[in-house]
C-alpha cells in the first residue's frame, strides 16, 4: 500500500484539521490554526508546534499534541509503560488520601487533579498515548491550582502537594517522549480531507448556533463525521463502515430540512446535504 509523505502539503493540512478540531472542542476557534490549515507546510507545522507545546495554557498544549503527528519524527517511541503505569497509580492512591483530609479552598481543584491522573492511566493501558497526554497536561495545571490555593500555615499540606506537583510534571515530561507516525494511505486521502473539511466547516458553524434545533442538528452531523473521519485515519481504513456513518448523516438531515424556517439555516443545511452528496458520489468508493 503507498502512504503520503508527512512532507506532502496534504498530509500537513490533515494533521493540522486534528488540532484545529480539537480547539473547536474546547470552544475556541484558533485563528493561528485555521491560517495554518489553509496553507500548511512542514516548515510553519514545526514552529508552530514549538510555539504551542511551550504554552502555559494547557488547551493550546493539546493542540501541539495534535499537531505533532505532522512533525518529521524519528521512529514511534514509548515511555517505559509499566513503569510510568506504576508511578501513576501510586501518586493517585496518595492524591485520594489527601482528598480526605482536605480543605474546602483545594477540594475542586484537588478532586480534579485526581480525575485527570486516574483516567491518563487508564488511557495509557488502552494505549491512548495523545488521551494521556491531554490528561496528564491538565493535571499539571491542576496541580499547579491546588497548591496556589493551598493555605501558607498548613506547611505540611503543602510539602506533600508541592511533591506531588513535581512529580506530576515529571511523568508529564516522561509522556512527551511518545512519539508517534500517522500513516495516511494514499487512497484514501482525498476522502480524509473532504469529510475532514466538512467536519471543520459545521463545528465552525455550530459556535453560532442559536436554535435548540440547530444546535442537535449540529451535533449529530458532528457525530457522524468525527465517526467517520476517525474509520478512515486508520492505517486498515474501513471505507464502507465510514461510508455508512455519511449516508446516516445525509439521511438525518434530509428528514430534519423541512422543519427549519430559518432562511439563512436553511441556505446552510443545503449547502452541507450537496456536500454530503459530493463526498458519496465521488468518493468512500469500497475496496
Amino acid at each position: 500500500m503507498s502512504y503520503v509523505s508527512r512532507t506532502d502539503r496534504r498530509f500537513q493540512k490533515v494533521t493540522v484539521g486534528l488540532a484545529l478540531e480539537n480547539e473547536f472542542y474546547n470552544g475556541r476557534d484558533n485563528r493561528l490554526l485555521s491560517e495554518l490549515y489553509e496553507n500548511p507546510s512542514t516548515e510553519k507545522t514545526s514552529n508552530t508546534y514549538r510555539r504551542l507545546i511551550a504554552s502555559r495554557d494547557h488547551k493550546e498544549r493539546e493542540a501541539a499534541f495534535w499537531l505533532e503527528l505532522g512533525l518529521s519524527q524519528d521512529p514511534t517511541t514509548f515511555p517505559d509503560k509499566v513503569a510510568l503505569l506504576n508511578r501513576i497509580r501510586q501518586m493517585e492512591t496518595i492524591i485520594y488520601d489527601i482528598l480526605g483530609r482536605a480543605g474546602q479552598n483545594i477540594s475542586q481543584s484537588l478532586n480534579d487533579w485526581l480525575n485527570y491522573i486516574a483516567n491518563a492511566g487508564e488511557s495509557i493501558s488502552q494505549g491512548y498515548w495523545i488521551d494521556a497526554k491531554i490528561l496528564m497536561s491538565r493535571a499539571v495545571d491542576a496541580s499547579e491550582e491546588t497548591v496556589s490555593k493551598t493555605s501558607l500555615t498548613d506547611v505540611k499540606m503543602r510539602r506533600e502537594l508541592g511533591i506531588l506537583r513535581s512529580e506530576t510534571r515529571r511523568d508529564f515530561e516522561e509522556l512527551l517522549k511518545a512519539s508517534f507516525r500517522l500513516r495516511l494511505p494514499e487512497k484514501h486521502l482525498d476522502d480524509i480531507l473532504a469529510v475532514q473539511g466538512l467536519h471543520l466547516k459545521i463545528l465552525r458553524q455550530q459556535a453560532a448556533e442559536v436554535t435548540e434545533m440547530g444546535m442537535n442538528l449540529s451535533r449529530y452531523l458532528v457525530e457522524r463525521l468525527a465517526t467517520a473521519e476517525r474509520l478512515l485515519l486508520q492505517e486498515n481504513s474501513e471505507t464502507s463502515k465510514a461510508r455508512q456513518e455519511i449516508e446516516q448523516a445525509l439521511t438525518y438531515l434530509e428528514g430534519q430540512a423541512n422543519g427549519i424556517q430559518d432562511g439563512a439555516a436553511q441556505r446552510r443545511v443545503g449547502e452541507v446535504r450537496e456536500e454530503l452528496r459530493r463526498i458519496l458520489q465521488e468518493g468512500l468508493k469500497t475496496d
